[in-house]
């Protein structure tokens, strides 16, 4: 079983531990495992072929109920055979094991380009964007979600328009969000990805 600090899990610099904390410690919604996975192909997209890309987006489709099982498959076996690549990762039909080899993919792409060490560094940050802080139980005052707010998050979400966080930020202190950890969260230079946990709890997903 993998034992983790408060600390460690801000503070470590890859992403495989962080994973394995979390399934035994609970197991981590499918939907997040996927929309990790799609963020680590996305990294290297510039290595990805038509085929992989397709898969990838098939995976996002399928991990917010826009495509069906089957439908994801097909997307998997047409670019199955093309190499081992991330995209191929990313649509495997266990959530787990999509998060797990499409990170690993990822970072053999990253290895050809002399990065792999960035890599890791970038992918742990993206399990505390997707996952957030498991030592930490996070809720939200019902009050906060004005419509604006929800609006706003909405479209951040459905557009990929994430140079919006700090917008949203800003929306919520109108609405009198003061949490330290949402607020600074929204307001982050870093990267920000669908599955986020900030927007997944103001739209109510897990």
């Amino acid at each position: 079983m993998s034992r983790l600090t408060q600390s460690d899990w801000l503070n470590a610099v890859e992403p495989h531990t962080m994973l394995e904390f979390l399934h035994s410690n609970g197991k981590p919604s499918d939907r997040k495992l996927r929309l990790f996975a799609v963020a680590c192909s996305r990294r290297i997209w510039r290595l990805i072929d038509d085929l992989g890309r397709a898969a990838v987006e098939a995976e996002e489709d399928f991990a917010d109920g826009r495509l069906g099982s089957d439908e994801l498959r097909a997307a998997r076996l047409a670019c199955q055979g093309t190499g081992g690549q991330a995209s191929w990762y990313a649509a495997a039909t266990d959530p787990a094991i999509a998060a797990r080899n499409a990170a690993r993919s990822a970072q053999a792409g990253a290895a050809t380009l002399g990065a792999e060490a960035e890599e890791l560094v970038a992918q742990a940050e993206l399990v505390r964007e997707v996952f957030g802080n498991p030592f930490r139980q996070m809720s939200i005052d019902q009050s906060w979600l004005t419509p604006g707010v929800v609006k706003l998050a909405q479209t951040i979400y459905d557009d990929c328009a994430f140079y919006l966080m700090p917008e949203l930020a800003a929306e919520l202190e109108n609405a009198g969000c003061n949490h330290v950890e949402v607020l600074s969260h929204c307001r982050e230079r870093g990267t920000h990805e669908r599955g986020c946990w900030v927007l997944d709890i103001m739209l109510g997903r897990s």
